[in-house]
């Protein structure tokens, strides 16, 4: 499984500054997934990332550098 471990150390660092949340990692979609409250959040593989976020953020979100949507499954 092929995944930057820069950006999975940043992941890392920048969910370790969470209070009261619980994080996971676990080798899915050839990659590595960050779990939070048991429910996958973030993904790594190679140099993308792929990440969760509220509907209601999708305009904030998508103006963001490098912004592409994900579909899988039609979802």
């Amino acid at each position: 499984m092929a995944y930057n471990n820069e950006l999975a150390d940043r992941v890392r660092e920048r969910l370790a500054l969470e209070e009261d949340i619980e994080v996971a990692e676990k080798k899915m979609f050839s990659g590595l997934s960050f779990l939070v409250n048991g429910k996958m959040c973030i993904n790594i593989s190679h140099d993308n990332l792929m990440c969760r976020y509220s509907a209601e953020r999708e305009d904030e979100v998508s103006e963001k550098k490098g912004f592409l949507p994900m579909i899988m499954k039609g979802k």
